[in-house]
């Protein structure tokens, strides 16, 4: 029984509120211990000079240039709700609004003092009183005003905003648009609390996700990674009754985004034809992989002077890991059939420069790929990409190199790919790339768990996960090792469906149970052949080095 509780209050800006959250408060009803008890609502609405505005008056102030472009701005936003919300898996309740009523929360009412502008606001003395008697641990404000003065502090623990945008680069709006206009790889946001320095309040939460095809999807995508962060940062005030610790702050260097001019806004439509052709170049279904080696130390390994393995008809061959068996060098890879729509684990035998198939490793009902391949007490043990059946599992080598069984499942209940294990600091350390929403997406969020043992081991999540949440490095694409330094291999997500685009790697600092550290020491997204789109993944065992490559059919 959890005798912690939190008392939660909503700044909205009516009773109608959107699918995020509409979703928020039924998730905090199956959360023992946190309560959203009010939710606060400006009883006088803003008005110039004290006097109603009408549409007329309204068209007359903001001047023709600003009509055309709320005009053009809604035309664009109607289509992709059309076109992209409306054929989205994950989005199509996008534009969902309901009544807050229905949840039985108690109105809060208060009297809301505007600036001249009616951008900020600040609550009138009597307000102030009155909510301060209410006792509520922590404000969460989602409605447009800047908020001022005492309201910042009128609950124990501040008022938390998320912001879409990053308070280093990419301040400003609209939400989700910039990223897209610009083809940017990624699209962040922030959780803050805010103070008097607008836009530059105390960060607890910074994240990036990989920006989607087009404005509307970018920022419900936004809309829905983020509220599932903020979800995560309430549960860490539950638990240790205070918040997170602030982000460290930065400089700002760039202009303040605003909204895009008319000529902007025809160049992102025109931009998003482009993109259209350009989904072509990147489809998988246009290009193939294929796994490229070299007798060579990784360190020394060039592309150009490397053999392929021919990739068998209605397959491609990606994720290759290399591993010695009694002199023997070995070759394990995805095997992605066409016709399946799914991947098995097969092995090749390394022969200087020749490669001999083997046959099947490991075949299940559901997709297997990113064989990785490692030695402990004697056996050899595999631990294969599960994610389609929601796992990670450890596979055990009963007959080297073709004979598996399935030793034990580490992570039930899990929507993880790439998952990487290796001892270090007389711990186990598991590496995977987690979708917490279970919607398989796996290009942004690196986790870290650890054990004292290998088999029957209690796996820990580590205290900093996500320890990575930025789509241009965070997955994984391999791992090396030189002496006692460990290198992992961080794929490049490109903006536009461009999975693949290259890898870096980066360097293992610091890694226990407080805290991870890795910084790039090189990276890589062009290649000696045109025909080369990209690359996502590296091994080595210091005598082969094996890789894929991403090129044109």
């Amino acid at each position: 029984m959890n005798d912690k509780q939190i008392n939660i209050g909503l700044i909205l800006e009516s009773k109608t509120i959107n699918k995020y959250i509409k979703d928020f408060i039924e998730w905090s009803k199956e959360e023992e211990g946190i309560n959203i008890a009010y939710y606060l609502i400006q009883e006088n609405n803003f008005s110039f000079g004290g006097i109603k505005e009408t549409r007329l008056k309204r068209v007359v102030r903001e001047g023709p240039t600003k009509v055309i472009q709320n005009r053009i701005k809604r035309l664009i936003i109607n289509f992709e709700q059309r076109r992209n919300i409306g054929n989205s898996r994950h989005h199509k309740d996008d534009m969902m609004k309901v009544n807050i009523d229905q949840y039985g929360i108690e109105k809060i009412e208060y009297e809301a003092i505007y600036s001249k502008s009616g951008s900020s606001v600040r609550f009138s003395d009597k307000s102030l009183d009155e909510i301060g008697d209410l006792n509520i641990d922590l404000l969460l404000r989602f409605n447009k005003r800047i908020i001022r003065g005492e309201a910042l502090t009128l609950a124990k623990h501040g008022i938390l905003s998320i912001h879409l945008g990053s308070d280093i680069t990419n301040r400003g709006g609209p939400s989700g648009f910039w990223e897209v206009y610009n083809e940017e790889a990624s699209s962040s946001f922030i959780i803050q609390q805010l103070t008097e320095n607008l836009d530059n309040g105390n960060i607890v939460f910074r994240g990036s996700i990989p920006t989607q095809k087009s404005w509307s999807l970018n920022r419900a995508e936004l809309n829905l990674r983020s509220m599932s962060y903020l979800k995560m940062v309430i549960l860490h005030l539950l638990r240790n009754q205070e918040l997170p610790n602030f982000k460290d702050s930065f400089p700002f260097t760039t202009k303040l985004n605003t909204n895009p001019t008319n000529k902007e806004m025809v160049s992102y439509l025109i931009k998003r034809f482009k993109n259209r052709k350009k989904d072509k170049k990147y489809n998988n279904n246009q290009n193939t992989y294929g796994v490229g080696f070299q007798k060579t130390n990784w360190g020394k390994m060039e592309y150009r002077k490397s053999q392929f393995i021919e990739n068998p008809p209605n397959h491609f061959l990606a994720d290759p890991f290399v591993y010695s068996f009694k002199g023997e060098n070995y070759c394990f890879v995805e095997a992605f059939n066409y016709l399946e729509k799914k991947a098995q684990i097969d092995v090749y035998k390394l022969i200087e420069d020749r490669y001999e198939y083997l046959g099947v490793a490991l075949k299940e009902d559901f997709h297997l790929s990113f064989p990785y391949i490692f030695e402990f007490d004697n056996n050899v043990y595999m631990v294969p990409e599960s994610a389609k059946n929601k796992d990670i599992r450890l596979y055990k080598a009963t007959s080297f190199p073709l004979d598996w069984r399935l030793e034990e499942v580490l992570v039930e209940n899990i929507d993880a790919a790439d998952s990487l294990i290796f001892h270090h600091n007389k711990k186990w350390w598991l590496f995977t790339n987690v979708d917490p929403l279970m919607k398989g997406d796996h290009n942004f969020q690196l986790d870290i768990y650890y054990s004292d043992n290998l088999l029957m081991g209690d796996w820990v999540p580590h205290k900093q996960n996500p320890v990575i949440l930025e789509p241009t490095f965070a997955r994984n694409g391999g791992i090396l090792f030189s002496g006692d330094n460990v290198y992992r291999v961080g794929q490049k997500f490109g903006f536009y469906k461009k999975y693949g685009l290259g890898f870096s790697i980066r360097k293992i600092l610091r890694l226990d149970e407080e805290s991870y550290i890795e910084t790039e020491e090189v990276s890589y997204e062009d290649y000696y052949s045109s025909e080369i789109i990209g690359s996502h993944h590296i091994h080595s065992n210091s005598i082969y080095t094996v890789f894929d490559i991403w090129k044109k059919a």
